[in-house]
């Protein structure tokens, strides 16, 4: 869950089968405060001043010998909202890399997915990832083609489509799909943020001509996919796939796959529980609500042929992904570029 500092109340909410009284507790050192030490239901009170940086607060509630914890992320107030520039490359990094897809974790990172857009699969080598830190200082963290944890060799991140998706998990674990625009089958890589490269769910590529993959649900190298895409993350970890003719599916922290009758109506949401997608055949920007209302978003303009000259105020080209940061701003992918979008607050 995600709040901005001086925001609303965050509701917490947990019940003891027994009825007992339920214990909360605040993390030590952690901003912000709660409304009460029990009951069934507290409120979580975002620290009321300004936030320097992005905060994770992890909250337990106890009773009767049994607990659960969370973790909220407390950003920064966004500023005005608007459409702002986010540099994604230094001046030393190769041009010929374009930005396709974007994430986020918990303390405010930015991670921009790379490719050498224009060229077929097999020529534009693999892709590669830049970390983009809240004070806006850029690391390269370079996918390539990693060592197959199994010795068999089966990752060819040459071969991944740019539109496979990736996301970051609350341990900033990068979650990432090895779908290729030729072969079916792939797996959901898992990234450490120590570098440890391990298969969470899939059986790899189907390479030999005439074959296909398959959707089966199952455990770890179990599980089969045909084209798997990742669309997002939920709270508590779970990443969901677009497979094979949009066949949504979801994959466990265990990795665990399963196949979904529907993606999660509130999936890649903002604070306020709104989701975000660009309608391409009018060029808006259209807001869904919690209760499935959409409306456009008339805060943010298109502009075609990006004009006027940057720094664009409107959006403008191919629009890839829109993905939250944290609390009200979202990280928007365009063939113009990266820039964070902060909306009404």
């Amino acid at each position: 869950m995600r709040t901005i500092a001086g925001g609303s109340a965050v509701p917490l909410t947990a019940k003891l089968s027994s009825g007992g009284t339920v214990r909360w507790q605040l993390a030590a050192g952690t901003p912000g405060s709660l409304s009460a030490d029990n009951g069934a239901t507290v409120r979580y009170l975002p620290p009321a001043g300004t936030l320097a940086a992005p905060a994770t607060v992890a909250v337990t509630a106890s009773g009767d010998g049994a607990t659960a914890s969370m973790t909220l992320a407390v950003t920064p107030d966004p500023g005005a909202p608007g459409l702002y520039q986010l540099a994604w490359r230094t001046a030393s990094d190769p041009t010929m890399l374009s930005p396709v897809d974007a994430a986020a974790d918990l303390a405010g990172n930015v991670y921009v997915l790379l490719y050498v857009t224009g060229q077929s699969p097999s020529r534009r080598g693999g892709p590669s990832l830049v970390k983009i830190a809240p004070n806006g200082t850029i690391t390269n963290l370079v996918i390539g083609e990693p060592t197959s944890p199994d010795n068999t060799g089966r990752f060819s991140f040459s071969q991944t489509s740019e539109k496979a998706g990736f996301v970051v998990d609350r341990a900033g674990s990068i979650l990432i799909s090895t779908a290729s625009e030729y072969y079916e089958g792939g797996d959901i890589l898992k990234i450490a943020p120590n570098g440890a490269l391990s298969v969470l769910a899939g059986g790899g590529p189907v390479t030999q001509a005439g074959q296909t993959g398959s959707i089966t649900d199952g455990a770890g190298t179990a599980a089969r996919f045909r084209k798997p895409i990742i669309v997002g993350i939920d709270p508590d970890d779970n990443v969901y796939v677009l497979d094979k003719d949009n066949t949504p599916r979801k994959v466990t922290p265990a990795g665990v796959v399963t196949t979904l009758s529907a993606l999660p109506a509130g999936l890649n949401a903002d604070m306020n529980g709104n989701t975000y997608a660009f309608d391409e055949a009018s060029k808006k920007l259209m807001r869904k609500a919690p209760d499935g209302t959409s409306t456009v978003e008339a805060s943010v303009p298109y502009c075609e042929n990006f004009t006027p000259a940057p720094p664009l105020t409107c959006l403008s080209g191919n629009v890839y992904s829109i993905r939250p940061i944290g609390g009200a701003s979202y990280v928007v992918v365009t063939d113009a570029g990266v820039r964070r979008l902060v909306l009404p607050h």
